[in-house]
This record gives C-alpha cells, sequence and structure tokens, in this order.
C-alpha cells in the first residue's frame, strides 16, 4: 500500500523526523476520513509546528493543559481525546525512547512492536496499522500481521462473510481466517473495496465481490426483477 511522501518503500530508513511524523499522521488515523486525518498530521507539523526538529518534545514542551487548550485552534480531530492523547504519547516517546519514534520498532519483529505501540497508548487498531505500514514501507521486518479492523474492513468483511457490518476483533479474526499467511495483505483491497463501494449505502452491483458476498446476493435476491441496489 502506498503510504505517500515521504515514506516510500524504496529500502531506505527513515529519518528521526520522519518517523515521528508518521506516528503522528498515525495516531489520528481514526473516526475520520484517513486523508483528512493524514493531512491534518501534516498540516500540525509543517503550518502549525514549524517542521520542527523533534516534533514530540515540540509538542510536550507546553503543559498538558495548554496543549488540551489548542484543541479548537489546531482543529486535528473530531474526538477531543484524539487531540489530547498526543500530549500524552508524546510524553512517553519521550521518556522511553528520547523522542524518537524509530526506538519503537527498531531491531523489533511485528509482534513486539505491536505490544510497544499498546504499551504508549496507541490503540489496538491503529497499532495494528502502525505495523502493518511499517511493514509496507521497508522499516520492520516479519512475516504477517493484522488487519486494520476500521470502519471499511468491518464493514467489506462483515457484509461479505456475515452478511451485515461487524466489530473490529471479528474483523481481525475474519482476515486471519481468510489469509492465515499474512492477513495485513488484505488491508489494502479491503480499503480500497470500503472506500469505493461497500459505503453506508453499498454500490453492490459495481463491487467486484458482489458475486461472493452474502450482503449483496441477499440484497439482489429481495428486489424485483429488473432493479438493483446502488
Amino acid at each position: 500500500m502506498d503510504w505517500g511522501q515521504p515514506y516510500k518503500s524504496d529500502g531506505a530508513l527513515w529519518s528521526k523526523k520522519v518517523a515521528n511524523r508518521f506516528l503522528l499522521c498515525c495516531l489520528l488515523d481514526y473516526q475520520i476520513p484517513s486523508l483528512q486525518a493524514w493531512a491534518n498530521g501534516e498540516r500540525l507539523v509543517i503550518s502549525i509546528l514549524g517542521d520542527p526538529d523533534d516534533i514530540w518534545r515540540e509538542i510536550t514542551s507546553v503543559p498538558e493543559h495548554e496543549w488540551k487548550s489548542k484543541r479548537g485552534e489546531y482543529r486535528l480531530h473530531r474526538f477531543p481525546v484524539a487531540h489530547d492523547r498526543l500530549w500524552r504519547i508524546g510524553r512517553r516517546v519521550c521518556d522511553a525512547f528520547e523522542g524518537d519514534a524509530r526506538r519503537i520498532w527498531d531491531g523489533r519483529d511485528p509482534v513486539t512492536t505491536l505490544e510497544v505501540l499498546w504499551g504508549i497508548g496507541a490503540g489496538d487498531q491503529i497499532s495494528r496499522m502502525i505495523v502493518g505500514a511499517l511493514r509496507d514501507c521497508g522499516q520492520i521486518k516479519g512475516l504477517a500481521s493484522d488487519v486494520k479492523g476500521d470502519v471499511y474492513v468491518r464493514r467489506v468483511l462483515g457484509r461479505a462473510l456475515l452478511g451485515a457490518p461487524t466489530d473490529a476483533e471479528t474483523a481481525v479474526a475474519l482476515a486471519r481466517q481468510l489469509h492465515p499467511a499474512d492477513p495485513w495483505l488484505l488491508d489494502g483491497p479491503l480499503w480500497v473495496v470500503g472506500q469505493g463501494f461497500c459505503k453506508t449505502i453499498p454500490k453492490c452491483p459495481a463491487c467486484e465481490l458482489a458475486a461472493y458476498c452474502i450482503h449483496a446476493l441477499a440484497s439482489s435476491a429481495e428486489l424485483p426483477k429488473g432493479l438493483s441496489t446502488g
């Protein structure tokens, strides 16, 4: 999956600045559109903070209450907790990893990296996405990791295999069943299907999974002849 500039998967190890920027954008990537989350992260780093050498020390250079007071001005996320936790996680990155996100994953496999991310408070599904993205970008090596059970993955796997959207834990388990060798390889294609077709009101007839999807087949069977969903 293409994570955009400057996170190209050309095999080169990231600088501290790039790694920190990547982690910050990932932490915003939940419960809002991915493109918006990453654009907000880039805006914070470049336009608001002035592209500092050390993002996390810059964020935590002010008291936590002052950082929280910037929520309305910075407009990083629709949920206050998403803004607030950047300071708390930044403090942990500074204290445990000398302000360098690379130390979270350098020399670690996907499983260990996932555990470290959980430990700093990145959250279950965001942590899974970070691990997969690090693999995509050649920053860590490993044979397998999980999908991120986001809204797209929950909709596509839930509708296709169960007939209705499901929860994150079930979606992760379904992906493991479908591709035991490396569930993460499903994440990109599932995201594409979710973004393009498997919306709140799905566009089943245009979706390549329609012929195999329980929800699409059931919806088609319920319609009068000559009509279609979407």
